[in-house]
C-alpha cells in the first residue's frame, strides 16, 4: 500500500517474506551500527563553506581591513551541499538494508533522494561521473526498494545492486573529507603559522607580547590538528562500513558462515569505538 502527500513520498510496508529459516540478526546489526556510525557525519567541526569564512576573515585580519569584508563562499557552499547529498545516499541506502534484514514494518520516506547531481568543479569538491552515475543508481534502487515491494528474500539483489555505487559513493566520501576537507586545513595551518612568524619574530615587541603571540599559534593549530582527527576518525568509520559490505557481497551465498558473522562482529566493535569518540 503507498500512502504519499504533497511534498514527499511515504511508502508503507504491510509484510515482509521469511527468508527461509536464516537468521540475518548480524546483517541487521552491522547496519544497525554502521547507520549510527556514519551519522557521525552530522558531528564533524568543519565544514568547507566555514573553512573558506574562516580563511577569508584570516586575510582581511592580515590586511588590516574592516571595509568591504565579504567573503565569496558559494563554491564552498555548493560543496557542502554535494556532499551532504552523497552522505544522505549512503545513509538511506544502510536503513534499506537494515529494514530488509530486520523484516520490520516500515515507513519510509523517499523525499531526499529526488535530487539530481551533475559533474562539474565545485571550487574544492569534483564532482566526476563516476560519483554522479553512483549517487543515481543507489537512490533508483532505495526507492525502488520501497516502491516495489521488496521481500526480505531480495536481500542478495539488493546488496548485488547497490555493492558497486555504493562503494563509490563511500570512496567520495572519504576523499572529500579526509583529502579535500583535511587538505584546506593544511592550507589554513600554513597560513596561520605566516601569519604569526612575523610578530614572534619581531624584536621591537617585548618578551610578553611575542610569547602571548606564539601562544595563540599554537593553541590555534592545535585545534585545527583535533579537528583533522575527527575528519580521519570518520574517514576510518567509511572504511569500516565498505569493508563490512564488501564482505556481505563477496558471501551471499552463505550468510549464514562463522567467518562472515565473525568478520561483521570485529567490523561493529570498531565503530561502535568510533561512535564513543565522537561522541566523548
Amino acid at each position: 500500500m503507498v500512502s504519499a502527500s504533497k511534498g514527499f513520498l511515504g511508502i508503507v510496508l504491510l509484510s515482509w517474506v521469511v527468508y527461509g529459516c536464516v537468521d540475518l540478526k548480524h546483517v541487521s546489526e552491522f547496519s544497525e551500527t554502521s547507520i549510527e556510525a556514519i551519522s557521525s557525519y552530522e558531528l564533524l567541526p568543519n565544514t568547507f563553506e566555514q573553512v573558506c569564512i574562516q580563511d577569508c576573515e584570516q586575510k582581511h585580519i592580515r590586511d588590516y581591513n574592516v571595509y568591504k569584508t565579504a567573503c565569496d563562499c558559494a563554491l564552498n557552499k555548493k560543496a557542502d551541499s554535494i556532499t551532504g547529498l552523497m552522505y544522505t545516499a549512503s545513509l538511506e541506502y544502510l536503513t534499506g538494508l537494515l529494514e530488509i534484514s530486520n523484516s520490520d514494518l516500515t515507513r519510509y520516506q523517499t523525499d531526499n533522494l529526488t535530487s539530481t547531481l551533475s559533474t562539474g568543479d565545485f571550487g574544492p569538491l569534483q564532482l566526476k561521473e563516476e560519483d554522479v552515475k553512483a549517487y543515481s543508481k543507489v537512490s533508483k534502487l532505495i526507492l525502488k526498494v520501497f516502491t516495489d515491494g521488496y521481500r526480505r528474500k531480495k536481500l542478495k539483489e539488493y546488496i548485488t545492486e547497490g555493492y558497486e555505487p555504493l562503494q563509490v559513493i563511500l570512496h567520495f566520501l572519504k576523499r572529500n573529507i579526509n583529502a579535500n576537507l583535511s587538505g584546506k586545513l593544511n592550507v589554513q595551518k600554513s597560513s596561520i603559522q605566516a601569519f604569526y612568524f612575523d610578530f614572534v619574530r619581531d624584536k621591537s615587541l617585548s618578551d610578553y607580547e611575542r610569547t602571548k603571540f606564539a601562544e595563540d599559534y599554537f593553541n590555534r593549530i592545535s585545534e585545527i590538528e583535533m579537528n583533522q582527527k575527527e575528519l580521519q576518525l570518520f574517514s576510518e568509520v567509511i572504511d569500516d562500513i565498505a569493508q563490512g559490505h564488501k564482505d556481505l557481497y563477496s558471501n551471499l551465498e552463505n550468510l549464514q558462515d562463522e567467518k562472515i558473522k565473525g568478520k561483521l562482529a570485529r567490523l561493529r566493535y570498531r565503530l561502535k569505538h568510533a561512535i564513543a569518540l565522537f561522541s566523548s
